[in-house]
């Protein structure tokens, strides 16, 4: 117990000694969104509530927030996104929350680092669900709204010809143009005490390691990868952990020109109210770190 006090002082004092994130618990305070059914109507009302987690048993998960992608101003957001996301990871970090990053299908330039052996070496959980190394497109909760959003097109909302030229760019460097990703984006440190996997059946074995019952999702795309990755909100969700999705910390695959025909940023707001209606709570990143939520410049 002694222990435990000492390492809280040392966050409390913002001591420079360095202290190991799993030596540390803190107690994270959030406030849950949700979208409840107003009685007899086909309508939502927000339902806020407050939760304590332990921070030894809240993992967060870093989704797809990739060092390219084939769609430019996806590229943009994730950039001006960035920044923001690492104090989140690195206040998480220091409070004792396990960082597991996941930039999918790029595991090879980690293949010696400490924590993508952390996550390989993660013992085989007795409770692993049956499909959890699968994408999950929808759970049975889903079945009772409609999808908020047309993304058949891939959502990418370039101007044509800039998207031509970032393509030829894209080539130019040797990468494939619809799928450039090679590492996660360069700005969000990869600690010795994280832990690196795309893997749905090593995140779980993790989880289950380290009695971890809360999780949080950021990264990217909202309406595609975080949701239905084998890590990402519908898994976690359906397999009976405490998800929440940072709704400041994501960003959506949603061109304005289709259906419901509204601004990218109002789109990614569709995706998340049907999150917090049928799939998962929200929480937002000043809850964590301080400040305001994170906005982006061009969310008017």
């Amino acid at each position: 117990m002694r222990s435990v006090v000492f390492g809280l002082l040392i966050l409390t004092s913002f001591s420079l000694l360095p202290v190991r994130s799993q030596d540390v618990r803190a107690v994270l305070n959030f406030e849950l969104r949700a979208r409840v059914p107003v009685d007899g109507k086909e309508d939502y009302k927000i339902a806020l509530r407050k939760e304590q987690w332990r921070s030894e048993q809240t993992a967060l998960i870093v989704c797809d927030m990739w060092d390219a992608h084939h769609c430019l101003n996806a590229v943009r957001r994730e950039e001006e996104m960035v920044p923001r996301m690492n104090q989140v990871l690195e206040k998480a970090r220091m409070l004792g929350v396990l960082i597991i990053h996941a930039p999918s299908s790029c595991m090879a330039p980690y293949k010696d680092h400490p924590a993508r052996k952390r996550a390989q070496a993660a013992p085989m959980a007795k409770t692993l669900p049956e499909d959890i190394g699968k994408w999950c497109h929808k759970i049975p909760a889903e079945e009772k709204g409609k999808y908020p959003i047309d993304q058949s097109d891939g959502g990418e909302d370039d101007d044509p010809k800039e998207h031509e030229e970032w393509h030829a760019k894209l080539k130019a460097k040797g990468l494939n143009h619809k799928a450039p990703w090679t590492k996660q984006h360069e700005g969000l440190k990869i600690h010795d005490e994280d832990a690196i996997s795309d893997s749905g059946v090593e995140i779980w074995n993790l989880l289950e390691e380290r009695g971890i019952k809360n999780v949080i999702l950021v990264g990217v795309h909202t309406n595609m990868c975080v949701l239905g990755r084998p890590f990402g909100l519908r898994q976690m969700a359906k397999n009976g952990k405490n998800v929440v999705l940072m709704r400041d910390m994501t960003d959506t695959m949603y061109n304005p020109k289709s259906w419901p025909n509204v601004s990218h940023f109002r789109g990614t707001e569709l995706i998340v109210e049907h999150i917090e209606k049928f799939v998962c709570p929200t929480v937002t990143s000043d809850q964590l770190i301080g400040g305001r939520p994170f906005r982006f410049k061009g969310d008017n």
